[in-house]
């Protein structure tokens, strides 16, 4: 069966990239909710740079790490998403994301809201997430 990440995206117009590149974010976001690391580690690019809200910079390995063992993703929500295309086999897409989570043996919930840019990058027929830069939005930054 053939994943939405493994479809021939040349000659889409934007609109149908930003639908497809959309549900590969409706995918990245089940994935961390439902503690699949497997299909969220096909959603990330090897060389991935991660920027959390908290400045923390991640690689691959860390990030797998952090999402699977140290945080418990209850909700996600997006925003309206925007997607430009930059050139062939790339795209960045932005908008707002707010994150429920709750460190794993704890139940205290966190929210925190961010405004979200990530560049996704088509490589050996996949589109993956090859960076990730999140910043707190202001009603939440102090």
């Amino acid at each position: 069966m053939s994943t939405a990440y493994e479809l021939e995206a040349d000659g889409l117009d934007d609109g149908a990239l930003a639908a497809m590149l959309a549900g590969l974010e409706a995918r990245r976001r089940e994935a961390l909710t439902t503690d699949d690391m497997a299909a969220f580690e096909e959603l990330i690019a090897d060389d991935i740079v991660h920027v959390h809200t908290t400045g923390i910079v991640h690689d691959k390995a860390q990030l797998l790490q952090h999402a699977g063992g140290f945080l418990q993703f209850i909700d996600i929500r997006r925003g309206p998403l925007k997607v430009r295309r930059i050139g062939p086999g790339a795209a960045i897409m932005t908008g707002e994301m707010t994150n429920i989570v709750r460190r794993r043996g704890h139940e205290e919930r966190i929210e925190v809201g961010s405004f979200v840019t990530q560049v996704w990058v088509k490589r050996n027929g996949k589109w993956q997430i090859a960076s990730f830069h999140a910043v707190r939005t202001s009603e939440n930054a102090s």
